[in-house]
């Protein structure tokens, strides 16, 4: 199973919105099993659940406000929204995607590395030559502000990660085996909803949303086109 490279808050949350669309849905029923659909709901209550006991645990996740939690949530989609609009205002600028806006960079997942690379995408944003090609494809003021008071529910991102280094981790082995099962599951449902609604059809704009389709999971960088592949060239022939 793969390993979901996300907070678990942020899994949960947006799990409990596509099982609850794939409920709303009977559609869905011709292509899953309603009883995996019960299955997805209670992994996911259970991995909630798991989080929100963790009364003990110092872990930086474990001691999540509700706010904070909403925050969170917020910032993965902000990241991704940067890095997509970033791509199109510096098509082509490879170093400068990677290391200005954190693209392709996934390297720790713990609450206080994620913070900063939000601190470092941020601060790019807010970079007044960066800001003027950034509005040009569609980033406005309105979300820079948004992002930014997001950000400012957590704590310096260097604070962070030394509380988590000498508090209890958030996730046991257990909780991790939950959270890989529970995103196979999560991933499957959407793949079920995108064969039955597919994206080439525009009124299924609407429904697609419900079941989180291109927004979760979160990749920072957008819906990855990859690069066609090389014509190949006849062989030079022998002399």
């Amino acid at each position: 199973m793969k390993r979901p490279h996300m907070p678990v808050p942020v899994l949960t949350h947006n799990g409990s919105l596509i099982i609850a669309a794939a409920k709303a849905h009977s559609e869905i029923g011709t292509r899953l099993n309603p009883t995996y659909i019960t299955a997805a709901d209670n992994l996911c209550t259970k991995l909630a659940g798991d989080v929100t006991d963790q009364k003990t645990a110092k872990g930086e996740l474990g001691n999540l406000t509700a706010a904070q939690t909403q925050s969170l949530n917020a910032l993965h989609q902000f990241m991704a929204q940067a890095a997509k609009t970033a791509k199109l205002a510096f098509a082509g600028q490879t170093v400068k995607l990677h290391q200005e806006f954190q693209i392709g960079i996934h390297d720790k997942n713990d609450l206080g590395s994620f913070l900063g690379r939000c601190d470092i995408v941020l601060g790019s944003v807010k970079n007044a030559a960066n800001l003027t090609l950034l509005k040009q494809k569609g980033w406005t003021d309105a979300e820079t502000t948004a992002f930014q008071t997001a950000r400012d529910t957590f704590g310096p991102a260097e604070q962070i990660r030394e509380h988590s280094k000498s508090g209890a981790k958030d996730s046991t082995t257990q909780k991790d085996t939950d959270a890989a099962s529970l995103y196979e599951f999560v991933l499957t449902i959407q793949n079920a909803a995108d064969l039955q609604w597919p994206a080439s059809d525009p009124a299924n704009a609407g429904v697609r949303d419900e079941f989180r389709l291109g927004i979760f999971p979160p990749d920072h960088g957008g819906n990855h086109t990859p690069a066609p592949a090389p014509t190949p060239t006849a062989a030079t022939p022998k002399p």
